[in-house]
């Protein structure tokens, strides 16, 4: 019988070894590869970044915008980059430089990055730009549309009704984006209560806190009692103002009650961790939509927060059925 060669033997089964494993995870490979393929976007290595105009600290509109994608990196498991407080010179080069370094997707967090994205987006087709409430021609670029009139009708009714002195307000930034809510407001207080007065304040910047605490003292003087503040970055100081004059307020984008307990009635909230959520799973899926996509009431994305204890009950309950009836009768008005 021939002697074995230790070293020949331990050689071959090390080679036969190596050519299983080799073999193994290229099966693997393929395997990964054809998963990817099937669900779109391999979020393992899944580049995003978040643009924003103002702070991250505002407890409005920017500060749910990070907080939501915050929650999302933990579920889908893609690297973030947070680029803040961006001044309007700033965007397009904000935008290339992350589409130059191969970013999957780029959020731009409001109006104001449409066009910026829209000058960008056609040199980097591979890059997925999302903006909010503009335009989107190129394929690879996605504007978020809310459908902000219903919502203002409904907050326009509850702050009729709330209203003792018959004048209610409105504070918003003077951007067309902006309209459609406040025309469902006006519309809503008339049907509520035809002889309460609307008093519109306009603000040139979403930034401008001086401005918007300016005309909350404006209007409180003019005997309004019920105030509506949508400026996102100058809610807190709005309502914080309103409160000192015992004004009842109504916020914005994030439940605020917390500011004002016993001053802020309600918060009509824009819930941005819901519209992130429908963009990361489209897009990790390949489905989501170019050009402009409508989110509104019928998405949960627009939602009013749980009432104050100084509502009553009556009006809670008049407010929760017309809520239903323009869930059951949904119409897209725009905006």
């Amino acid at each position: 019988m021939p002697k074995l060669h230790p070293f020949p033997v331990l050689f071959t089964g090390l080679v036969a070894g190596l050519l299983l494993l080799i073999t193994s995870q290229f099966l693997i490979s393929m395997t990964h590869l054809q998963v990817i393929n099937e669900r779109g976007h391999s979020t393992d290595k899944l580049r995003v970044a978040l643009l924003l105009e103002g702070p991250t600290y505002d407890q409005g509109w920017n500060s749910s915008a990070l907080e939501s994608m915050k929650e999302l990196q933990k579920r889908f498991g893609f690297s973030l980059e947070i680029a803040n407080n961006l001044k309007p010179d700033q965007l397009k080069a904000a935008a290339t430089k992350y589409a130059s370094n191969d970013y999957d997707l780029i959020l731009g967090h409001g109006v104001i990055f449409s066009d910026p994205f829209t000058q960008v987006a056609r040199s980097y087709p591979n890059t997925r730009f999302v903006s909010f409430n503009g335009e989107a021609p190129y394929p690879n670029q996605t504007t978020i549309r809310y459908d902000m009139k219903p919502t203002g009708y409904l907050v326009g009714m509850f702050a009729a009704k709330m209203s003792r002195t018959g004048k209610v307000g409105y504070i918003l930034v003077d951007k067309p984006p902006e309209f459609a809510q406040v025309n469902g407001f006006q519309e809503g207080v008339k049907k509520a209560s035809p002889h309460t007065n609307v008093v519109i304040g306009k603000v040139p910047d979403f930034n401008d806190i001086a401005g918007a605490v300016r005309t909350t003292r404006e209007m409180i003087a003019q005997g309004v009692d019920v105030i509506y503040t949508t400026g996102d970055s100058f809610n807190l100081e709005v309502i914080t103002e309103a409160q000192r004059a015992k004004v009842y307020t109504i916020g914005y984008i994030a439940d605020q009650r917390y500011i004002a307990p016993d001053y802020v009635l309600a918060s009509m909230v824009q819930d941005v961790r819901q519209c992130y959520r429908i963009i990361m799973e489209q897009f990790t899926q390949n489905k989501l939509p170019s050009g402009k996509v409508m989110y509104g009431l019928g998405e949960g994305v627009n939602q009013f927060s749980p009432f104050g204890p100084m509502v009553p009950q009556k009006i809670r309950e008049e407010i929760d059925r017309e809520l239903k009836q323009l869930l059951q009768h949904p119409v897209s008005f725009g905006g």
